[in-house]
Parts: structure tokens; sequence; C-alpha cells
């Protein structure tokens, strides 16, 4: 009874263990998603502000093509595209950034899915232990439980002094 009693809070504890190992696993996958979705939308920054720049430099250049150009108009075409370039290095460094961070969570990801499947393995081990010591008394209890009948049945002779 003793022992079963352990091997029943044994239980308790490794699918605690198991279920919180399982909680830790679905936040980082959340985190991983969210990570995911970071570097997709600085990807799509830097598409959408390096289609803007190619636009606005192609409407400057056409702007001053075919014409005299002062050297202030000169300047202030190649300061725009000086800004531009910056912006796009800006987003670019943000992008990499989110790269990393979603590595670092899908590494993360990868480590409490470890521990997961470890407390998992324990307590499937725990289980077929149970079961085992479960299949080794059952011939035992049914064979007190059959003498108990017996001894139930029988009649009580008097005793002889």
């Amino acid at each position: 009874m003793n022992s079963n009693w352990m091997i029943a809070q044994l239980r308790k504890l490794r699918q605690r263990r198991e279920d919180h190992a399982h909680g830790v696993v679905a936040v980082h996958q959340a985190k991983v998603v969210e990570a995911r979705h970071d570097v997709e939308a600085a990807s799509q920054m830097l598409a959408e502000h390096l289609q803007c720049a190619i636009d606005e430099q192609n409407a400057a250049v056409s702007g001053l093509a075919n014409r005299v150009v002062k050297a202030s108009e000169f300047h202030l075409a190649q300061s725009r595209y000086e800004a531009s370039l910056t912006r796009a290095g800006q987003i670019q460094a943000q992008g990499e950034a989110a790269v990393l961070v979603q590595k670092q969570r899908e590494v993360g990801l990868a480590e409490a899915q470890h521990r997961h499947a470890q407390r998992r393995k324990a307590l499937l081990k725990l289980e077929k232990l149970a079961d085992q010591i479960e299949k080794r008394t059952a011939p035992r209890r049914a064979a007190a439980a059959e003498l108990l009948d017996d001894e139930g049945r029988l009649p009580h002779a008097p005793h002889k002094p």
C-alpha cells in the first residue's frame, strides 16, 4: 500500500511536470510565431520602402533630364537619395535583428520541446512501472481475496478444552 501511494504521488508529480513543460512549449511556439511575423513585417516594410525610393528616384531623375540643372536641385536630389538609402539601411538592420530574435526563439522552442519530451518519457516510464507492479500484485490480491472468501464460508467449530 505504501509503495502504491508513493507511485501515485510520483505519477502526480510527473504529470504536473509534463503539463508545465507542455505549457512552456506552447508559450515558446507563440513567441516563434510572433518573431516570424516581425521578420515578415520588416521584410515587407523594406520592400515597400525600396519600391517607394525607386519611384522617387525615377521621378527625380526624369524631372532633371533634358534640361539645365542647377547645383542646388542636384544636391537636393542627392540628399533625398542618401536619406532614403539611410532609411533602407535602418529597416534592413531591424529586419536582421528580427531574424536573430526569431532564431533565438526557435532555439528556445527546441530546448523546451526537448524538455517536454524528456518529461513525457519519464511519465510514460512511471506508468509502465505502475502497470508492471499492478500485474505482479494482481495474483496475490486474487489469492488473498479467495482466502478471505474461503474463511468466510467455513463453519466455526467450537474449541474443545
